[in-house]
């Protein structure tokens, strides 16, 4: 009920309009490929929750791979809500099936798929599309540290609350790549800060800029190492009004005054430009926590 029109109902009838929102999507795909003049590049972009080993060992590493394509992710520290899960759709779209787990777990509110939906379901696409903005706390292999709502003490938030995770851009591509097999698209990253015109008539952003570093270097280490990511896209190029929050979160590489529709390029709008230009080359070495 917290996004709009602020509807709640019963769990079967979440499920069957999942199902159904799915078969559109199949119906989507059929209709773009049969009316495009030239030959069309099709993705999706769901989003669930990615998770973050606690170290690079093999055993951490499978750990948070689990719990990536769990269902539900109900050790997750972001959300234990059912319908905020990779597996659920994207095998159903990618691979043409079901997790056996969530069947299981739905029982009597799974609803009665017909002949013929999972095969409209799983129309061929090109491309894998997620927005990422954060990640878990770090997943541990070690069963006495699988506490995953235990975050580090005074750890960084943007306006949204949400954790600044940086590796979240790393392992996000990395596991989505090795499960589907797909070119990547992050098709969503940026954070809300605590924006306003300074006395200069400037709006001095630095907190996104670090932002923007951190998460991009993460990106670019899991391109270095073969993930076939085509493309980032920004959350956003100006201030905007946000689904649930209105106008009370900024984005934007771009200030808006929304009284006088007054616009203002931040610092962050010049730094990305560059990256832009430079394809990311001019981004410095990003430093994760410093040392004293």
């Amino acid at each position: 009920g917290g996004h709009a029109p602020g509807i709640i109902r019963p769990r079967n009838d979440v499920v069957a309009a999942t199902h159904h929102v799915l078969m559109a999507h199949g119906k989507a795909v059929q209709a773009i490929r049969s009316a495009s003049k030239t030959t069309a590049s099709i993705g999706w972009a769901p989003v669930g929750v990615t998770f973050i080993p606690e170290t690079d060992s093999p055993e951490d590493i499978e750990a948070a791979r689990r719990l990536m394509f769990d269902f539900p992710p109900t050790e997750c520290d972001v959300t234990s809500q059912y319908y905020f899960n990779n597996s659920w759709y994207s095998d159903a779209v990618i691979k043409g099936e079901y997790p056996e787990s969530g069947i299981a777990y739905f029982g009597n509110d799974m609803v009665e798929i017909q002949s013929g939906d999972m095969e409209l379901i799983s129309q061929p696409l090109d491309f894998y599309g997620v927005n990422i903005y954060f990640g878990s706390a770090p997943v541990s292999a070690d069963p006495e540290k699988l506490e995953l709502n235990k975050r580090r003490i005074g750890e960084p938030r943007t306006m949204m609350g949400w954790p600044v995770t940086p590796e979240a851009l790393y392992w996000g591509p990395r596991f989505f790549a090795e499960r589907y097999g797909m070119p990547l698209y992050i098709t969503e990253n940026g954070c809300a800060g605590m924006d306003w015109i300074h006395t200069d008539g400037k709006v001095h952003d630095h907190h996104r800029i670090d932002f923007l570093t951190r998460y991009l270097k993460s990106l670019e280490r899991a391109i270095d190492e073969g993930i076939d990511v085509r493309g980032y896209f920004q959350w956003s190029i100006m201030d905007n009004y946000e689904w649930a929050e209105g106008y009370s979160k900024r984005f934007g590489l771009v200030y808006v005054d929304y009284e006088t529709q007054c616009r203002v390029p931040k610092d962050s709008y010049e730094f990305y430009q560059e990256v832009i230009k430079t394809n990311g080359s001019s981004l410095p070495d990003a430093i994760e926590r410093p040392i004293h």
